[in-house]
């Protein structure tokens, strides 16, 4: 039986050593290489594996781009996204980029091994602590209970898919006919809502960390 040829990308060595060391402990698993979150595009085609493991520290519109331009690079592949945010809204976003799997930091090992067997036959695999909310957003049910999930107003949303499909701030205020500022201001507003779920306090959002 073929193992499955994994390729690990995350900005921290210590995060890519223990994801290395636990996953070539499994029998069906073949860690074919590691890299930086910052190298993954350009080096994605030099390893062929069978499923892309990124873990984002900061999955805010920053890992939405990179997933993004990923999908781009290597449209067929499989990829699953290991992160602590935990906001429907950003899930979808991430997952219509072409994205696989979605797994929460918080998944037990056997769970992220389900994930990775699951995106290499070809479905999609979402965190099961993510079931309520999704179900919410998919019925369009309010979080009403969950104050620390931020709902999107209609240019927050309309940005949202833009900068899912790689377009930076400036190509989206083009093709909206409005100002740079306007959609800064919007995606801004979105980030916010974004790291509300990943950091104890709101990030400064700039306009060059939304471009980059």
């Amino acid at each position: 039986m073929p193992k499955i040829r994994l390729l690990i990308a995350s900005a921290h060595v210590i995060v890519r050593t223990a994801l290395g060391t636990l996953l070539k402990g499994v029998r069906d698993f073949d860690v074919v290489g590691e890299v930086d979150l910052a190298h993954l595009v350009r080096t994605s085609g030099q390893f062929s594996p069978d499923v892309f493991l990124v873990e984002l520290t900061e999955a805010g519109l920053r890992g939405l781009r990179l997933a993004a331009n990923l999908m781009r690079a290597v449209p067929k592949a499989a990829v699953v996204i290991i992160t602590s945010n935990e906001n429907p809204s950003y899930v979808k976003s991430i997952l219509a980029t072409g994205v696989r799997g979605y797994v929460l930091r918080s998944a037990r090992n056997d769970e992220l091994y389900e994930a990775i067997r699951i995106v290499y036959r070809g479905r999609r695999y979402i965190d099961p602590r993510l079931s309520d909310s999704i179900a919410d957003l998919l019925l369009g049910t309010p979080a009403m209970s969950r104050p620390d999930v931020k709902r999107l107003s209609g240019r927050e949303s309309q940005v949202l898919r833009e900068i899912a499909t790689g377009f930076t701030t400036k190509a989206i205020a083009s093709k909206f006919g409005v100002s740079v500022k306007t959609i800064q201001g919007a995606a801004c507003s979105l980030a916010s809502g974004v790291y509300r779920l990943t950091s104890s306090s709101v990030r400064p959002c700039t306009a060059s960390a939304l471009e980059s």
